[in-house]
């Protein structure tokens, strides 16, 4: 197994509106599916069925692996909100 050059954390540049509008903007896909992930250049968004009406959404940060990828970093909760439909 070849080891990555550096792991480093990535800042989230994040906001709940950039969170709010993204899941406007893809309301047909993730109300569909029962664990919907997407995000932003600084963090991921993961959206997930609870039950029939509640979804929980957990904005995760990234970490950069190598200059040319990064991957979403479970262990880092950025933020964290329930909707209910």
């Amino acid at each position: 197994m070849i080891l990555p050059n550096k792991v480093e954390p990535i800042k989230p540049n994040y906001h709940e509106d950039d969170a709010i509008a993204l899941l406007e903007m893809h309301y047909d896909e993730w109300s569909k599916d029962e664990d919907w992930w997407d995000g932003g250049t600084t963090w991921d968004l993961n959206i997930f069925t609870t039950d029939d009406i509640n979804y929980k959404v957990v904005i995760y940060g990234l970490t950069e692996i190598d200059e040319s990828y990064c991957e979403t970093d479970t262990s880092n909760e950025v933020d964290v909100f329930e909707l209910k439909l």
